[in-house]
């Protein structure tokens, strides 16, 4: 099984990028964004193995691609599915959508529907509190905590407070959850709707 590839770009799009390694390989790996061909660069990688076919996903760290692994425990969820919602959600903001079954900001990736969002939070909830960062060289650290940081009920109360005013003033909740998150760790004892307010502050 192939976990890692460093090389050089020598091709890339918006769906794959083929890296040549040191020893002459081409790997044809699929990659969130398109990467800056003659550039070196390191994934960590899944290797999906099928009947028919072998696929690669890359990841710039290691609980990326740990945590994609965990998405395809999931019924009904893909490789292709669970790679966009690592891509195009994020670890952190999955874990906080799980943690507050909010089914619209897993529905938001590209390829997720409301069903398989659903049967993401069902599956997981009980999985993701337990979600262990790993250590790894030339690794970049992901910020406190895989684990969520809406670690109270009263916190998570909160949050689904502040979400749902302001989706009623139009905003979508991928959107204002990284800034309820921030100032639930840089605050304390706030009122939803000081948060509101903050928010309404920020967004403008």
């Amino acid at each position: 099984m192939i976990g890692y590839i460093s090389g050089t770009v020598v091709y890339s799009d918006s769906i794959k990028s083929i890296i040549l390694t040191a020893q002459g390989v081409g790997y044809e790996v699929s990659t969130a964004t398109p990467m800056v061909p003659n550039k070196d660069v390191a994934l960590f990688i899944s290797h999906i193995i099928r009947e028919q076919s072998q696929d690669l996903y890359g990841f710039e760290s290691a609980d990326e691609k740990k945590f994609f692994e965990l998405l395809l425990e999931v019924n009904g969820i893909g490789p292709k599915a669970a790679f966009s919602l690592v891509s195009h959600v994020g670890v952190n903001q999955i874990i906080q959508a799980i943690t507050l079954e909010n089914v619209d900001i897993i529905k938001s990736a590209p390829g997720v529907g409301k069903k398989s969002a659903e049967q993401l939070i069902l599956s997981l909830k009980n999985k993701v509190t337990k979600f262990e960062v790993g250590f790894a060289t030339h690794e970049k650290p992901m910020k406190k905590g895989v684990t969520p940081s809406v670690s109270s009920k009263d916190d998570a109360k909160l949050v689904k407070e502040v979400l749902a005013a302001c989706q009623g003033l139009g905003f979508k909740d991928q959107d204002v959850l990284p800034l309820i998150q921030k100032h639930l760790q840089s605050e304390n004892n706030l009122k939803p709707e000081d948060v509101v307010k903050i928010i309404l502050k920020e967004m403008r």
